[in-house]
C-alpha cells in the first residue's frame, strides 16, 4: 500500500512506522536535546521518507508555546554580530527552537520598535545588545513585562548578559603600544551614546594609560561607527602633540581609519600605528595583518541563547564574561619609527 500522502501524514503515522511513540516523534521536533540520538536519527529518516514536516503554527496555537526567540542586534553588516546571530540560531535550533532577528542601527528608537515588534509575534525571550544597557529606554520597557530576556556585549549589573571585559581587553592592547614605546595614544569610535561597548574600551584603555604615565588617551568620536571621517584625523594628526598610535573601537573602522590614511598620504605603520577590536577574519587577510583584539562573538551568541533557555526554565543564570585574545599584526610598529 502507498504511503499517505504528506499533507495528511501526522506524528501518529511517522511514531508507527519508527517504532516510537508520538509523545516522542513530538519531543523529536520541539526537545531533540532530549533524545538519545539514535532515537533522533531513525525518527528524521522517517519523517524524511514521507516527506513530513511538522505544523508549526497548529502547534503553537494549540500549546501556547511559539518556541521562538528574538534576536536584537545593531547591525548585521559587522560580521561581529552575524556570527553571534549564527552562534544563538545553532543553539535554539538544536533545542528545538526558531530564532526572529532584527536590527536596531544603533538607533534607541529603531531598537525600541525593533523589540516591541518580536513581542507582538510572541516570542518567547530576548537577546539583546543595546546601545546603553545602564539608561536603556527598551530596557526599562521590558522591566514592566514578564518577557525574559538576555543581554550580549553590553555588561550589567543588574541583568544577565554574555560578553568579554571590555575594559581589560582595552587596558591590554594600551599595554602592547606602551611596550612598542607610543605615549601619546587616540582612541576612534563612533558615538559613545549609541555604544557602551566603546565607552567601556575607552576608559580602559583611559586607565591603563594613566596607570602607566602615558599621556592622556585623546577621543576622537565619528559620526559612524564603521566609517572614518578623513577631515577628522587630519585635524588630529595636524596638531603638535599628534598621537603616534590610533586605538579603534571596532576592527571595520580600523580598516577605515587605515584607508583614509593612505589617502592623507600617511603609511601604516611606518607613518602611524593603527589597532582594533573585535577579531574579524578579514583582519587577518589585511595587508599587513591587523593588530587587534579577538572577542568570540559565535560563542557569545551560543552563550547567551544558553542562559535565555535556562530563564526559560524558571533558573537565573550567572552573567559570563568570555575569554578575549589579543592578536598581534603588522599595523603597529614601535613609536620611534611612527613619530618620524
Amino acid at each position: 500500500m502507498p504511503h499517505k500522502t504528506s499533507q495528511r501524514l501526522s506524528i501518529i503515522d511517522i511514531a508507527h512506522d519508527a517504532g516510537v511513540s508520538p509523545a516522542t516523534v513530538s519531543r523529536a521536533f520541539n526537545r531533540p536535546d532530549l533524545l538519545k540520538p539514535e532515537t533522533l536519527q531513525r525518527i528524521r529518516e522517517v519523517a524524511g521518507q514521507h516527506g513530513f514536516r511538522p505544523n508549526r503554527v497548529g502547534s503553537s496555537l494549540r500549546s501556547g508555546s511559539t518556541r521562538t526567540l528574538g534576536l536584537v542586534l545593531p547591525t548585521l553588516r559587522n560580521p561581529v554580530f552575524a556570527e553571534c546571530f549564527e552562534g544563538a540560531e545553532q543553539y535554539a535550533h538544536a533545542h528545538g527552537y526558531s530564532v526572529m532577528v532584527a536590527s536596531s542601527s544603533y538607533t534607541p528608537a529603531t531598537e525600541a520598535e525593533a523589540v516591541q515588534s518580536l513581542i507582538d509575534h510572541q516570542v518567547e525571550g530576548l537577546i539583546l545588545t543595546v546601545g546603553n544597557a545602564a539608561r536603556s529606554a527598551t530596557l526599562r520597557m521590558l522591566a514592566g513585562q514578564a518577557l525574559p530576556y538576555v543581554l550580549a556585549y553590553n555588561e550589567s549589573a543588574t541583568h544577565p548578559f554574555v560578553s568579554v571585559d571590555n575594559a581589560a581587553a582595552a587596558s591590554e592592547m594600551v599595554s602592547l603600544l606602551a611596550a612598542r614605546g607610543h605615549r601619546r595614544i587616540a582612541m576612534v569610535s563612533g558615538p559613545l551614546t549609541a555604544s557602551d561597548r566603546a565607552r567601556r574600551r575607552l576608559a580602559g584603555a583611559r586607565g591603563q594609560a594613566r596607570k602607566l604615565g602615558l599621556q592622556e588617551v585623546v577621543h576622537l568620536p565619528m559620526a559612524s561607527h564603521t566609517e572614518a571621517d578623513s577631515g577628522q584625523l587630519r585635524g588630529l594628526l595636524g596638531t603638535r602633540q599628534a598621537p603616534t598610535a590610533l586605538f579603534c573601537s571596532n576592527d571595520l573602522l580600523a580598516a577605515s581609519v587605515i584607508s583614509s590614511l593612505r589617502g592623507l598620504g600617511l603609511s601604516v605603520p611606518a607613518d602611524i600605528s593603527v589597532c582594533g577590536f573585535d577579531g574579524m577574519t578579514f583582519a587577518g587577510l589585511m595587508v599587513p595583518p591587523l593588530t587587534t583584539i579577538e572577542q568570540p562573538s559565535h560563542d557569545i551568541g551560543t552563550r547567551a541563547c544558553a542562559s535565555l533557555l535556562a530563564c526559560l526554565q524558571g533558573e537565573t543564570p550567572p552573567s559570563v564574561r568570555l575569554a578575549h585574545r589579543l592578536i598581534p599584526g603588522g599595523t603597529v610598529a614601535a613609536a620611534t619609527s611612527a613619530a618620524s
